[in-house]
Parts: C-alpha cells; sequence; structure tokens
C-alpha cells in the first residue's frame, strides 16, 4: 500500500526542539518583521485553541497574542529544511519503504509490500517512534490504494484522536471513510473548481467518486480525471515526476569556513542561477525569495550566527536577473563581519505557474520588459543546453560559475484549476 507521513505542526515542532519549555504553551511562528507586519505561518494546537488561525496578520490578533501569553517566533526556513533532511535519511535508512519521497517540507510519501492493516500499522508505528527519537518531530500516517487515499487517511489521523496518528484505509472501508470527507479536504481539488463541484450538489469525496469518468474529465481535464482514479482506488500519480515543486531550495555546507562576502555573494548567486533555472524547467514562477547563513554550530570555540531573511518580489518572476538582486538585496542585511560561516542557501517559494502573471499597476511598459527578459532567458538556457551549463553566466557568479550544488526541491500540490 501506499503510505503519507505528514509532520504536525511543523513549524512550531521544529522550534520547541530547542525551547522545550514552551511545550504546553501557545506558540505561533510567524514571519514577524518586527512591528507587527507579518502573518502567522503556523501555530500548535494551544494557540489554535485560543482562536488563532494560520494566516491571521499579527496586527489583527495582537490583543489575543497578548491575552493568552502567545509566544510568537520568527520563521527559521534553514532549520525546517535540515529536520525534513533528518527524516528523510533517518526513513530510509531502516530500509523499511520503498520509493520514499520527500513531496513538501513536511511531507513525504512511500509504498510498503503489504496490504494487512495490522501489520501496517505496526510499522508506521515504528516509524513514528524512530522519528520522535531521532528528530523529536510528531508526524501522522496514513496507508491507502493511492497516494490520494493515503494523504486522506492521514487527514483522518490527523482529526480524530482515536487514530493515535495512524490511520489504515483498505478497500472495503474506501467509501464509508470518503463519505466522511469534505470535498474542499480533498488533495488535488483547487479553490477554483469548488464553486463548480458544489453546483453539482458534489459535497464529499465520496460523491465526487460517483461521477461519470467523463464528466470528471470534460469539467476538470487530465489533473481532475487523475485525482478521480486515485479516490476511486487507481493509482495515477507519480510523485517523483510530479508535474511541479512546491518549493526550491539549492544551498551547501562549505569544504572550508569563510568571512568573506565576495565569496558568500558568488555562492548564494550561483545557487540562486541554479534555482532559477529549475524554476524554468517546470513552468514556474517564484514570488519569494529566502537566503540564509550559518556558522558552523560543531565549533563552539568559535562565535556563532545563523539567520535568515525572505524578500517578497512585486510581481513573481523566472528571471535570473531579479533573483540574484534579491539574494544581494538579502545578503546585505543579513551579513554580519569577524563570523566564519559553513553553510548557505537560497530557497525560491511561493511558486505558481507561468500561464499568467499579474503585473505591478504602478510599472509602465512592464508587458514589454517582461517580454525582453523571457526572451533573453531563453536565448542563455538554450546556448548552456547545447555548449554546457553556464557557457554563459552573471559576473558576479565569479569565473568559473560553480554547479555542482545538489537541489533539495520540494514539490507542489496538483490541483484542479
Amino acid at each position: 500500500m501506499y503510505i503519507h507521513l505528514d509532520c504536525n505542526n511543523f513549524f512550531v515542532s521544529c522550534e520547541l526542539v530547542s525551547r522545550p519549555e514552551l511545550k504546553g504553551t501557545p506558540v505561533v511562528v510567524a514571519n514577524d518583521n518586527g512591528n507587527n507586519g507579518g502573518i502567522i505561518l503556523a501555530l500548535n494546537q494551544e494557540a489554535k485553541a485560543v482562536g488563532l488561525k494560520r494566516g491571521n496578520p499579527l496586527f489583527h490578533v495582537t490583543r489575543l497574542i497578548e491575552q493568552h501569553h502567545v509566544t510568537v517566533i520568527d520563521v527559521h526556513h534553514h532549520l525546517y529544511h535540515e529536520v525534513s533532511h533528518h527524516i528523510m535519511d533517518t526513513v530510509r535508512r531502516t530500509e523499511m519503504v520503498l520509493d520514499f519521497v520527500q513531496y513538501s517540507v513536511d511531507e513525504f510519501f512511500g509504498e510498503m509490500p503489504d496490504d494487512d492493516p495490522t501489520r501496517l500499522r505496526t510499522y508506521l508505528q515504528t516509524l513514528k517512534d524512530l522519528i520522535m527519537r531521532e528528530t523529536a518531530i510528531p508526524v501522522s500516517c496514513g496507508a491507502g490504494l493511492s497516494y490520494t487515499l493515503a494523504k486522506t487517511a492521514t487527514w483522518f489521523a490527523k482529526h480524530y484522536p482515536a487514530y493515535n496518528g495512524i490511520c489504515i484505509m483498505p478497500a472495503d472501508k474506501r467509501e464509508q471513510a470518503l463519505a466522511q470527507v469534505p470535498i474542499k479536504d480533498v488533495w488535488g481539488i483547487g479553490r477554483r473548481s469548488i464553486k463548480t463541484i458544489s453546483l453539482q450538489g458534489i459535497k464529499t469525496a465520496l460523491d465526487y467518486t460517483r461521477q461519470p469518468e467523463a464528466w470528471i474529465k470534460r469539467q476538470f481535464g487530465v489533473t481532475g480525471l487523475r485525482t478521480w482514479k486515485e479516490l476511486n482506488g487507481i493509482p495515477a500519480i507519480t510523485i517523483a515526476s510530479h508535474e511541479r515543486q512546491k518549493s526550491i531550495m539549492y544551498s551547501r555546507t562549505f569544504a572550508h569556513m569563510t568571512s568573506n562576502k565576495t565569496v558568500l555573494l558568488r555562492d548564494l548567486s550561483n545557487y540562486a542561477t541554479s534555482a532559477t533555472r529549475k524554476l524554468r524547467e517546470q513552468g514556474s514562477l517564484c514570488r519569494r525569495v529566502t537566503i540564509f547563513l550559518a556558522t558552523n554550530r560543531h565549533r563552539q570555540d568559535l562565535p556563532q550566527y545563523h539567520a535568515d531573511d525572505t524578500i517578497k518580489l512585486n510581481t513573481a518572476t523566472d528571471d535570473s536577473t531579479q533573483i540574484i538582486h534579491a539574494v544581494t538585496q538579502l545578503l546585505d542585511r543579513l551579513f554580519r563581519e569577524n563570523y566564519q560561516y559553513k553553510q548557505a542557501g537560497v530557497i525560491l517559494w511561493q511558486l505558481q505557474h507561468n500561464d499568467g502573471i499579474q503585473l505591478d499597476l504602478f510599472s509602465p511598459n512592464q508587458a514589454q520588459e517582461q517580454a525582453r527578459k523571457k526572451r533573453l532567458m531563453q536565448a542563455i538556457d538554450g546556448i548552456n543546453s547545447r555548449f554546457g551549463r553556464n557557457q554563459i553566466h552573471f559576473a558576479v557568479q565569479g569565473s568559473e560559475a560553480d554547479d555542482s550544488e545538489q537541489p533539495a526541491g520540494f514539490m507542489r500540490p496538483h490541483e484542479i484549476n
């Protein structure tokens, strides 16, 4: 059967590993700019219980935060990616899961060559316990006859405490389970489709599966048909070759520490260029750019420093020049003298399809400029594809553009549009 692992309140869980005194108290992670200008990105159950929600602007809920003594922690994207990689390594070392892949920073899929619910529960409990021991991150697990059914099973594991974090959905329980899942909570159902679906009287996942196959394909195309098949227990999605990633990260732990800002800018520019090339390859645009810097935590004899920061772009883009410009600005904000840096990275996130760009209302001739930049990127990609990567590169990348870093990408959930 297919399995799905979902980390519980992931950002907050990561932060609580180093701040265990906050366990049992309301905690939120936010991209706070210091003036209550950010929004809540993640929160634990205690914070939800006092009325806070993900997406709340901090200035809207200041009173709730103060009244209930809620701890607000600034977001640390590099920490979450590191923990995610640790979970990947932990599970792979067990050799219990086949084709184990990372779907997003806090979600994973795989297969287990067994369909006996009792044995599957034992295996998944073993994985849960191991991940908790190795990383202190709680996870919920689901298993089903397809990736979508496995993720739906995890939905039950997270919503119903009686499952103790593990839900197995065998074939004979599929319809009974899907009848309880609101259609809006089905993985792959896009928000733009909900109106069309609702007009047809489709309220649950089971209602969706009972529609004629031809109607599903006509209304929602191939993507919608895949979801329909998956809910009917017919595997139709290949996670490893999914259409688009949810975020793209390039990073490196340096062989030698450096305190040279020029060297850091060169390396970060190379990472940005590689990530943006991947962005174009999958037909996506990026709205937010994050970089992170970290010293060597194993060298406690040296001053320690780690930080990350994010820029929201005015217009979503796949233009390397704009991404590199954002990286340069972020490095100017984060760089501190007299530190020996051991790690740095670039994360492109809040990705969207490149079939529609929301232009900046206050920038004249933007459409023409976008078209010019697109032609430039196509020309660079074409030459590098023919003659070798980085045969043409930007001056800030150095005389020999370094492309040896390996990407850690996180896939984008497919949606019915």
